[in-house]
This record gives C-alpha cells, sequence and structure tokens, in this order.
C-alpha cells in the first residue's frame, strides 16, 4: 500500500486584484494559497480531510446502494442470412440459357420468371405424355373387358393379366412423365399438341435479391447446374463467436447490443436465440441472435462485420458512483469516514474490487461495513491519494 510520509500541495493558485486599473495601464499582484491535505504516518490507513479542504475542493459524501447490474461479454460476429433466406436456382433438366436479363443487387419476387431453357428433350416429354395419355382411354377399356370375360370364365386368365399390365404401366408412366413436366413449369392439363413449346421458363421460388449470375444468354446448362444464387434479406441474424470461457454465460433470451464500425454511434438491439451446443476446434462456440425490431433488418448487409455486447443475467450488488472509486498501481480504493472533529474528518482507506458497471455506477464485491450506513466520499477522493 503507497503511504506518503510528507505534506501535499494540492489546490491551484488564487488570484487577488490589489491594485486599481486607472489610465493606460494597470497594476496587477497574485497571491498564491495552498490547501495541504494531512497524510497518515506510514503504515496508516487513515486520512485526515479538514472541513476547508472539503469545501474547497467540492467533494460530496455518498453511501452505498444495492441495484441489480449485468455485466457484458464484447464480442465480434458477422451477419448472416438463414438457410431459407438463400436459393441456388439450377435446373432440373439441362438447356440453352436464353432470355436472361438479370444484374446483381436486382430484385425479384416470387413466381417471377428469372429466364428460360431451351431443349429438344422438352418437346419429347411432351410429345411422350401426349402419346400415352391418348392410349389410356383403350387400354383402359381393353383392361375391364379382359376382367368381365375372365370373371365368366370366356377368356384365359393370361389375357387378363397382360391387359391390366399393359394399362398399370402407362397409366404409371402418364404419371411419370406429368411430374416430369410439372419440374419444368409445364401444366399437363392444359397440354395439347398445337402448344407443344420447346422453351420453358425458370421461376423464382422466392422474393429477394440476385446475389450472383452464374451464367450468360445462349450458355448450355446443365442438369443441376448452377445459375442463379438469390437472397432474402427479411430474416438477417447475426452470428457470434464466443470463446469457450464465456460459454456457460450465454443462453437463449439474452440482449446484446450491436454496433457497426463504418456507424459509430448506431445501436441495434437483438436477442439470442440460438446458441451452439459444442466447440469448435477454435476453442469457439456460434451463438446466432435476431434483431428486436424486424424493421431495423434494412440497416444490415449480408457478411457485414459488426460488434456486440451480450448482456449477462442481473444480478444484485452494492454500488457506488463511479468517480468513488479511487485506482492505485493498479489497485482500487475508497475512503470511508470514520470519525466527525471540529477540525474535519478521519477517513479510512478500503479496497474493493469493482464489478459491472451501470451508468455512472459501479458494482463492488461485498466488504465487511461498506454497506447503507457507511459514508462515503464519492467525490474528489482521488485529490487525498
Amino acid at each position: 500500500m503507497r503511504t506518503f510520509q510528507s505534506n501535499l500541495l494540492i489546490f491551484g493558485v488564487f488570484a487577488v486584484i490589489l491594485g486599481s486599473l486607472s489610465g493606460c495601464g494597470k497594476n496587477v499582484s497574485l497571491a498564491v494559497e495552498g490547501i495541504e491535505v494531512t497524510k497518515a504516518p506510514e503504515g496508516s490507513t487513515e486520512i485526515f480531510l479538514t472541513q476547508t479542504q472539503f469545501n474547497t475542493m467540492k467533494m460530496e459524501w455518498g453511501s452505498p446502494h444495492q441495484g441489480d447490474f449485468s455485466s457484458e461479454v464484447n464480442v465480434q460476429g458477422t451477419v448472416k442470412v438463414p438457410v431459407e433466406g438463400m436459393q441456388e436456382i439450377s435446373a432440373y433438366f439441362g438447356g440453352y440459357v436464353s432470355d436472361l436479363e438479370l444484374i446483381e443487387g436486382q430484385s425479384v419476387r416470387k413466381g417471377q420468371t428469372l429466364f428460360y431453357l431451351e431443349n429438344p428433350e422438352f418437346i419429347r416429354l411432351q410429345q411422350d405424355y401426349l402419346e400415352t395419355t391418348s392410349q389410356l382411354a383403350y387400354l383402359k377399356a381393353e383392361y375391364e373387358r379382359q376382367k368381365t370375360l375372365y370373371g365368366e370364365q370366356i377368356s384365359a386368365q393370361k389375357n387378363y393379366l397382360k391387359a391390366e399390365a399393359d394399362y398399370q404401366g402407362a397409366l404409371a408412366k402418364s404419371q411419370s412423365l406429368k411430374k416430369q413436366l410439372s419440374l419444368i413449369h409445364i401444366d399437363a392439363e392444359q397440354l395439347t399438341p398445337a402448344n407443344i413449346r420447346s422453351k420453358v421458363p425458370v421461376i423464382s421460388p422466392i422474393r429477394g435479391f440476385v446475389e450472383e449470375v452464374f451464367v450468360a444468354p445462349g450458355q448450355f446448362l446443365p442438369a443441376s447446374g448452377k445459375a442463379i444464387s438469390l437472397l432474402n434479406k427479411e430474416h438477417l441474424h447475426i452470428e457470434l463467436i464466443l470463446f469457450e470461457k464465456d460459454a456457460t454465460r450465454i443462453h437463449i433470451g439474452q440482449k446484446v447490443e450491436v454496433s457497426m464500425p463504418d456507424s459509430p454511434g448506431q445501436v441495434l438491439m437483438a436477442q439470442i436465440h440460438v446458441v451452439g451446443q459444442s466447440i469448435n476446434e477454435q476453442r469457439q462456440i456460434n451463438v446466432h441472435a435476431d434483431l428486436v425490431d424486424e424493421k431495423e433488418v434494412i440497416k444490415l448487409i449480408p457478411g457485414m462485420f459488426i460488434q456486440a455486447r451480450v448482456q449477462l443475467d442481473p444480478q444484485e450488488s452494492w454500488a457506488l458512483p463511479e468517480d468513488a472509486m479511487i485506482e492505485v498501481d493498479g489497485e482500487y480504493f475508497v475512503l470511508i469516514q470514520k470519525e466527525k472533529t471540529d477540525q474535519g474528518f478521519k477517513l479510512a482507506k478500503v479496497k474493493v474490487i469493482p464489478g459491472a458497471k451501470n451508468k455512472s455506477m459501479i458494482a463492488i464485491e461485498p466488504v465487511e461495513g461498506l454497506d447503507e450506513t457507511a459514508v462515503v466520499l464519492v467525490k474528489g477522493g482521488f485529490n487525498l491519494l
């Protein structure tokens, strides 16, 4: 503990004007008055403070009080698009790209035609469907006829079984072709020989924005080839990275203050909704948070770097004003009034351990004798140590 053996001149200079102003000149005389603070002998924890010193340095008394204080964990993170907001547009069947006029960043609506694909294979699918469905009526009638004849023991069983197999096979093929046509957005119920087409649309399944275009008009897009990536920004979330040491203090529902380095002073409030259940090789866990006000999502951009402060669960603690804390060689002390005399005050120097901060108040760990009855020097104490 640092002690002092001599008197310290701590207060400034008071100017006393002794002359008077006259003519073109003026005579000024300054007097310097010092306020001395008496230190206790080495090894003592007491300091004596006069009433004059207290008044001159505008010191103040106060007492600890209890309140809820929440500490914070400072973390970094990025803005991410959830899986349901990402869509890769590819083709079920290969084809040549046409009528593609999209650029990165362009908005698209759900159900909008993004581009067209052309392929003679599309014609064959429609032809096969029409041929198969045209035979169904005949095959069904033949199947029912053979079934009746077999039931009356007029026709052989093999004739009945063959008619059944032909009908069921054609029916299965018809339904299969119908499903394939629906994948390329052709309504089989409306299909006729007159409206067979070789060009089919590729439809957007979501509303969002074009993130990237991977093809160009005239290019052949193979089956399952990636053509366009789309993003939906309606449900962006914050992905935070926390170290292992903080993992046990984080849970769903905690508030998060989010700020962006490029927008100082702008703070968004979020809330944790998913906490990772395993620690990765870097000894970190991923935590996901959603904005409390979804309308503020327009201020975020996927991939944006953010700073965040996770607010831990509040705990009740004794607290003092921030100015009451006096730092000496990395340790913190407060000055408690032990006795009041005619000359001034006897102060005791008490070591404290600060905790969470709430506005201008700082929580402290419990110290014997430091409660609501204690009278603490809450302003000006830094002049005494």
